[in-house]
């Protein structure tokens, strides 16, 4: 069956287009699944081939579903049209507009835009989907292992920081809050109206400033602009604040790039160099460690515990 035929079954499935003549075409981006926009009378969807075994890089479709439908009656990403958890997949309202880059999201507004929804997200309350930071790092090292890929030899300094990162922070806040975890630029949709936050397949309960913390590093914000979204989150900039952001950038590093081992382990993309991002993003992540201010971070962080 054709990647198109596959999308024309998905469609079909959802209730009340069992009859439906789908117009269907490719979207660009994604490098786990593959998404469609798909015309159904005079009305415009996405709908998701999912890639196979995502489990493994910590996707709970379950989560992705709670998720999408919070984040979507908040207003802050698309409307769904449909669930078919069957085939692991939602069908979304088309929302248009362009995915976000860093200059964009520093534009007047769109930074406290964004940092708003972020907070909105963070309030709505729980899920039954967990993402706890510091166990996922160790699950993508044990599952690329169990399929023939070990993890490089710089998992293993990076996980004794990770170890001094998880002790400096409070227990009860790490895994406290709905998080997206997944706030790339792309990810970011700018209409002319507004902009959308989309792709929840990663949401689940973790510390809140690991979303900060993983928008500044995706988006390589300078001291500047993340002083500009903490204000913007919290209503000033504390040491502590700026401490944790710090920390958990490290952490969103070493998840990219364990997740990239992962799927050097599993995917069957040909087009993607997932060694050389693996190897991008882990290097940060030690650089990172290696900063002189480290230990400094990790005491202001003890220090008011």
């Amino acid at each position: 069956m054709t990647e198109l035929a596959a999308v024309a079954d998905i469609v079909r499935r959802v209730p009340g287009w069992h009859d439906a003549e789908p117009v269907i075409a490719p979207l660009e981006g994604g490098i786990t699944n593959r998404n469609f926009r798909v015309e159904i009378d005079g009305a415009t969807f996405v709908v998701r081939l999912p890639g196979e075994r995502t489990d493994l890089l910590g996707i709970d479709r379950a989560g992705e579903a709670a998720a999408s439908s919070i984040a979507a009656d908040l207003g802050i990403g698309p409307p769904i049209r449909a669930e078919l958890p069957g085939i692991g997949t939602l069908v979304t309202e088309f929302v248009g507009g362009t995915p976000a880059t860093t200059e964009a999201l520093l534009a007047p507004g769109a930074l406290e835009n964004v940092a708003g929804m972020i907070r909105r997200l963070h309030a709505s309350g729980p899920i039954a989907t967990s993402f706890p930071i510091f166990r996922v790092v160790e699950s993508h090292a044990r599952d690329a292992a169990a399929n023939g890929v070990d993890p490089p030899e710089v998992y293993a300094e990076l996980h004794e920081a990770a170890a001094m990162i998880e002790a400096a922070f409070d227990p009860q806040l790490l895994e406290a809050t709905l998080c997206h975890n997944d706030l790339l630029p792309a990810n970011v949709l700018a209409t002319p109206e507004r902009l959308w936050i989309i792709d929840y397949e990663y949401a689940g309960m973790n510390h809140a400033v690991f979303d900060l913390a993983n928008l500044s590093v995706n988006c390589d914000f300078d001291t500047a602009a993340e002083r500009r979204l903490l204000e913007a989150y919290d209503g000033d900039v504390s040491t502590r604040r700026l401490a944790e952001l710090a920390l958990m950038k490290v952490m969103s590093e070493m998840r990219e790039g364990m997740w990239a081992v992962v799927q050097q382990a599993i995917s069957t993309l040909t087009h993607v160099d997932f060694g050389d991002y693996a190897a991008t993003r882990l290097e940060h992540c030690r650089q990172l460690c290696a900063d002189a201010r480290f230990a400094m971070w990790l005491e202001e962080i003890r220090r008011d515990a």
